[in-house]
């Protein structure tokens, strides 16, 4: 198996029909499998299936909600593929978005993890590629206090890099991730200590840290559809419980890694 390809969606068939729809124009290897898993009330019988499926081995899976990296580890126990992908299910993929990605894994044998540039429907580029980040950047970025700390933002969020560039970063965000085989296997699984935050940022450091690189590839493109679930102020904290999810998550992070410097080969690390 060349590509295995894991959509984890929580009961959005709609955005997993226009996914599919989407991988069937794409340039996919020859032998590619996908596994779409649901840990939502809504069905996978929701799906439109594509009119083919002799493009790819599909399957479906229904699990319960335990989170969302114990949701890709489900299916990844199964992936047999060289690269394996964690796509969600509100990424429109481009013909040559996986032509490539994984071209460019083969051309640098030191890189384990690639992320595309993603573009939001009104075409502004997401800020998918970030520094490594510290306790205060979550709360200072979702404050006021992000228009008074511009310059710890911009370490952060990297606003002067160029998202047409290809380069190593610290992490790239989990819309759209391609492994090779070697690397996941050993960073992975995703640490499901975990919900729905964080484990991006995390399995990025371990493969750093284990040695494999982690690139932005500015080269191509796809379209993402999010909703920036975990955007809010102080006061949505009190009101939004996927905010409070994060910030949860992100302290479940920092305490991991608390006194521990990042990985010396890293971006942030080497400077």
């Amino acid at each position: 198996m060349d590509l295995s390809i894991v959509i984890l969606h929580h009961g959005s068939p709609h955005d997993v029909t226009e996914n599919l729809a989407a991988l069937e124009k794409a340039s996919l290897p020859e032998k590619t499998e996908i596994f779409v898993v649901n840990n939502g009330k809504a069905g996978s019988n929701d799906v439109i299936r594509p009119r083919s499926s002799k493009r790819f081995d599909l399957r479906f899976y229904e699990i319960p909600n335990l989170g969302y990296p114990q949701g890709n580890n489900f299916a990844m126990k199964m992936a047999r593929g060289k690269f394996l992908c964690i796509l969600n299910p509100d990424i429109l993929v481009e013909k040559n978005s996986f032509p490539t990605l994984l071209a460019y894994l083969k051309k640098h044998p030191r890189v384990g993890i690639v992320g595309p540039r993603l573009v939001y429907p009104d075409g502004t580029i997401q800020d998918n590629y970030r520094n490594f980040p510290y306790l205060p950047d979550l709360f200072i970025k979702r404050t006021f206090w992000r228009k008074i700390f511009t310059k710890r933002m911009r370490r952060y969020l990297m606003w002067d890099k160029d998202p047409y560039e290809s380069e190593p970063v610290d992490w790239v965000t989990g819309a759209f991730q391609i492994y090779t085989r070697k690397c996941w296997d050993s960073v992975g699984p995703k640490d499901e200590s975990f919900f729905l935050f964080m484990s991006d940022v995390d399995v990025c450091r371990k493969a750093w840290e284990k040695g494999f690189e982690v690139h932005y590839v500015g080269e191509t493109q796809a379209l993402h559809n999010d909703e920036r679930l975990s955007a809010g102020g102080v006061a949505d904290f009190f009101r939004k419980r996927v905010l409070r999810l994060h910030v949860k998550d992100a302290l479940r992070y920092y305490s991991k890694y608390f006194l521990k410097r990042v990985p010396r080969r890293s971006p942030s690390g080497s400077r």
